[in-house]
């Protein structure tokens, strides 16, 4: 039986997974468009938002069924970030991230690095959530190497006060190749008692259906094979839309509205490639997208692609 959610129970436990580069602001919003439930934004350090910076800032836009994501180990900074956060109230809940394989989070002892001290992830833990006014998440993987216990690390942060667990199915030192171990996310499912989110290589829309239906886990959170996808959403929830053409432009329309025109589009550009979904012109297309420089010319490249696009 699916484990209840504290962020909302009227949808269904579909969560975007954040990626840095690609499920900002403009992304998550085409996504809730097409029917996403829930997602969680770019990774965001507790101590840059403690002291206010103002690009870490930026990412921080209100959405009603979003929780911002927050790294670092430093409890006087996590505590600021939160009362920072709990003033502003742009959040549905807090996520703590355990999972970062990166070597600069990692080497800055962040993100999956915790995964080796569980008395610093507990600490991380037991701050946000004692100054947080919001349900508080964690982000893990199985471990940092193999053979790290994963059952552990999944009960202490349980007993730190975590609400809920999102699990990807690798360890740090796999990054994302090999395969998602997906009956070890399932027994850490059996260990704990709260709701357990799984994560890793679900494809499309089939096995995102199956891994719901099947009882064995209390949501599913889709990363990679979302990027260049958000109409596995609208195939999942049975939205409706006009047109892919319709969709992109809309995206990189969203992207301008948050972005100045340079940032703007060149972070659409590797979005561009990610739609183009593998056609054989794509590696041309690729080199000649270096040479838009403005919103214009981008616009002209979103209509010629994909206009006629009847998928």
């Amino acid at each position: 039986m699916r484990r209840t959610l504290k962020i909302g129970s009227d949808v269904p436990p579909i969560f975007l997974a954040p990626m840095a580069g690609y499920t900002d602001f403009a992304y998550r919003k085409i996504c809730f468009e097409l029917g996403l439930s829930f997602a969680v934004t770019e990774m965001v350090s507790a101590k840059a938002l403690s002291y206010g910076d103002e690009k870490t800032e930026s990412i921080s836009k209100s959405e009603s069924r979003t929780g911002i994501q927050l790294f670092g180990h430093d409890i006087s900074a996590l505590q600021i970030a939160v009362e920072k956060l709990n003033e502003r109230n742009d959040f549905l809940w807090y996520d703590l991230n355990f999972g970062c394989p990166a070597p600069k989070i990692v080497k800055n002892h962040d993100g999956s690095s915790l995964l080796s001290d569980l008395p610093t992830l507990r600490k991380v833990i037991e701050c946000v959530k004692k100054y947080s006014n919001k349900p508080v998440s964690a982000k893990m993987r199985l471990g940092f190497k193999d053979g790290d216990d994963y059952l552990e690390i999944a009960k202490t942060i349980e007993d730190s006060g975590a609400d809920f667990l999102t699990v990807h199915g690798r360890t740090r030192d796999m990054f994302y190749t090999g395969e998602a171990d997906w009956d070890a996310i399932y027994e850490i499912r059996n260990t704990v008692s709260i709701p357990v989110i799984g994560n890793g290589d679900i494809k499309n829309a089939d096995m995102a259906r199956w891994l719901l239906e099947s009882g064995d886990i209390d949501g599913i959170a889709i990363g990679r094979a979302a990027i260049g996808n958000p109409f596995l959403f609208a195939e999942l929830s049975g939205t409706e839309y006009s047109s892919k053409y319709d969709v992109i432009k809309r995206h990189f329309e969203y992207m301008c509205e948050t972005k100045n025109e340079r940032v703007a589009v060149n972070d659409f550009k590797k979005h561009l490639i990610k739609y183009l979904n593998n056609r054989p012109e794509a590696k041309k297309i690729r080199q000649e997208l270096q040479n838009i420089t403005n919103i214009e010319i981008m616009h002209e490249w979103i209509k010629s692609l994909f206009y006629f696009d009847k998928i």
